[in-house]
């Protein structure tokens, strides 16, 4: 049997799973403080991007950040930043979340940022529990001009 789909069945799976569908989870406002940008050693170029605050909310979540967190990322030759930020939320109603959020973002020619992510959350047990399981797939732009604040929406992968 000759198949035409460029998918796992042309590498000899039975089926193809198909492309995932998303599920709006959660949108995050995180404020910035001045950024600490240096070249390295090894000619690469670093920077922090202190986090200072912020928002959260979502389908049955809302929230605020937690100062102390940090986006450490990587400048790009091409401009583009590879990020990977590590902060805390403070739900509403008492939980604490723990984020780790990676990806990429690139410069656009009006001067904003954009980029893609994938975030792991750490959550307790209870009803907030399943961020823990959860996969997730982000959009994150930073608006022209606006150097202290960074919006990202967190999408659930649904299997």
């Amino acid at each position: 049997m000759t198949t035409t789909s460029l998918d796992a069945r042309s590498l000899g799976a039975s089926l193809s799973p198909g492309q995932p569908s998303l599920r709006f989870a959660l949108a995050i406002r995180a404020d910035l403080g001045p950024a600490l940008e240096f070249d390295t050693a090894h000619g690469t170029r670093r920077a922090m991007f202190p986090i200072t605050g912020g928002a959260v909310t979502g389908p049955g979540i809302s929230g605020h950040i937690l100062p102390g967190g940090a986006d450490f990322a990587q400048r790009l030759p091409d401009g583009a930043y590879a990020i990977e930020a590590r902060y805390c939320l403070m739900l509403d109603d008492g939980t604490p979340l723990m984020i780790t959020n990676a990806g990429r973002m690139q410069p656009m020619p009006d001067d904003s940022f954009q980029g893609r992510t994938r975030a792991v959350i750490e959550a307790p047990a209870g009803p907030h529990g399943w961020l823990s399981d959860a996969v997730l797939f982000g959009t994150a732009w930073a608006e022209p001009g606006d150097e202290a604040r960074v919006f990202i929406e967190l999408w659930q992968a649904v299997i």
